[in-house]
């Protein structure tokens, strides 16, 4: 009898992508709601559409989804690039690197863990003959 099963890093893969949304969330939402200067609070409204963006992701990426290894790849490079552009924005200011650093390392991560998953996952199922 052969039956498939789907591998652990892409089961864990839409847990990864609704961890990534609270992280990326959290920091866009204190960003937008506490900031005092405009272009923080623009770089947090950027890093809250990344972390709907996350959210989606982890909706296509659930189990039996069709093809969820490459919805994830593209999704985490279009979080990469989100919270990249989240960073500059913010880098404007008067803190420079400093914010560029810490408003884009978290996404970036994230979307880095993201990709890892989706790559050792793999493009298919693996078999199992019992």
């Amino acid at each position: 009898m052969t039956t498939a099963t789907t591998p652990r890093p892409l089961a864990a893969l839409p847990w990864a992508w609704l961890a990534s949304a609270g992280l990326v969330g959290a920091l866009g939402y204190l960003l937008f709601a506490i900031s005092d200067h405009a272009h923080e609070r623009t770089a947090g409204g950027l890093l809250l559409g990344v972390a709907v963006l996350a959210l989606v992701a982890g909706s296509l990426t659930r189990r039996g989804a069709p093809d969820a290894r490459r919805t994830s790849l593209t999704a985490s490079a279009a979080a990469a690039v989100g919270g990249l552009a989240a960073g500059l924005v913010a880098a404007a200011g008067p803190a420079g690197a400093g914010d560029l650093w810490l408003v884009s390392g978290v996404p970036l991560a994230c979307a880095g863990a993201t990709a890892l998953l989706a790559l050792l996952a793999g493009g298919r199922a693996r078999r199992r003959v019992r």
